[in-house]
């Protein structure tokens, strides 16, 4: 049986590769941190929302039902559809955001400010606008929690490896009569080669560095987003995320804990993030009909990595052998990019969908 590598360093979409792979394949995990960098600190929407083009909204939304899927093999998987709040835009965005969707067949409604009550009685309606659009079919994971029970499912029930390393380069193959080379591996900084038949590079921010050394060019960047968590709450606080103008809010699966984040884009936290959090803490508490119970624990600040047209980069790199998974949202959309590219990796066959995300693109006039 063919041995693939999935290097991983900071991606949330490289546990559900592995996972994928480890269904048809022999599978080693190479990463500095199996679970992820940027995983832990992610705020995990799972949606299709607003301002995607069609084909990247069909996507998510695959991507959303096969995580049900998922769900269904691996018991405990902490996912929770409670749906959706929003009105953080403008009148006119969310009411165009509203006609889009509704055309490509979402499952989301207007909703007035009483009947937001009624979702959300957990939310004071001082805070409430006169309307808002209610997205029953969305959901939140706990992205590093999930991970490791992805890793660890793989590793019990298919054999799956991981090696827990950095990656720093590839071993490459000697020169064929064309030129070109195959990758056959991965080099870790300890200089040891680890030897696969295919290689999936989903490191985040870090697959910049990794392609560069080969001389390609993956046009991604970094944004910075603060979260702010309370200490875990046992009773249940908010039914489901709130995307409102104010902040962008939700009470997590496994610990009961309010997670919230001041800008959902991302931001710079500035030069004193404690006191950042500090201030979007009390806002949280501000908001929440029982917030003044609620009790600090902890801010993290993620770094997502960030494609130049917003557009997932997936599939080939140029290099034989190679293969690159990079996106935000990286938790929406790990489930099908894990399925699709196990598919293609395995059989050749590359699933029309992927023909929108492949890094040519970036080279064509």
């Amino acid at each position: 049986m063919p041995r693939a590598i999935t290097k991983s360093a900071a991606a949330s979409s490289a546990p559900p590769l592995a996972w994928h792979l480890a269904h048809k394949t022999n599978v080693t995990v190479v990463a500095e941190h199996p679970g992820g960098v940027a995983t832990p600190n992610s705020f995990a929407w799972v949606n299709a929302a607003y301002d995607n083009p069609k084909f990247y909204y069909d996507f998510r939304v695959r991507s959303m039902k096969h995580w049900a899927e998922i769900a269904e093999q691996v018991p405990g998987l902490p996912l929770h559809w409670g749906g959706s709040v929003t009105w953080s835009m403008p009148p006119d965005e969310l009411e165009k955001y509203e006609k889009q969707h509704q055309s490509w067949g979402y499952d989301i409604v207007r909703v007035n400010r009483t009947e937001i009550g009624e979702i959300e009685p957990g939310f004071e309606q001082e805070y409430v606008p006169e309307w808002g659009l209610f997205a029953g079919g969305e959901g939140t994971l706990e992205a590093s929690v999930a991970a490791q029970q992805l890793l660890d499912h793989a590793v019990e029930y298919m054999g799956a490896k991981v090696i827990v390393n950095t990656v720093e380069g590839f071993a490459k193959s000697d020169a064929a009569e064309d030129g070109s080379t195959r990758v056959t591996g991965v080099i870790t900084k300890d200089g040891k080669q680890i030897l696969g038949d295919h290689v999936v590079l989903a490191g985040g921010l870090g697959s910049v560095s990794l392609l560069a050394t080969e001389d390609i060019e993956l046009p991604v960047s970094g944004r910075q987003g603060m979260l702010v968590n309370s200490k875990p709450v046992a009773e249940k606080l908010l039914n489901t995320l709130i995307n409102s103008d104010q902040l962008h809010v939700r009470q997590t699966v496994d610990e009961g804990r309010i997670r919230a984040g001041a800008d959902y884009t991302g931001g710079d936290p500035g030069d004193d993030p404690q006191g950042d959090a500090d201030k979007l803490f009390e806002k949280v508490k501000d908001v929440l009909v029982d917030g003044d119970d609620l009790e600090y624990d902890y801010y993290t600040i993620g770094t997502r990595p960030d494609p130049e047209d917003g557009i997932p980069i997936l599939g080939d790199t140029g290099l034989d052998g190679l293969t690159v998974a990079v996106m935000h949202s990286g938790v929406t959309n790990a489930a099908i990019v894990g399925d699709l590219l196990t598919k293609k990796i395995m059989t050749g066959v590359s699933d029309p969908a992927l023909a929108d995300f492949q890094l040519d693109r970036f080279n064509k006039e």
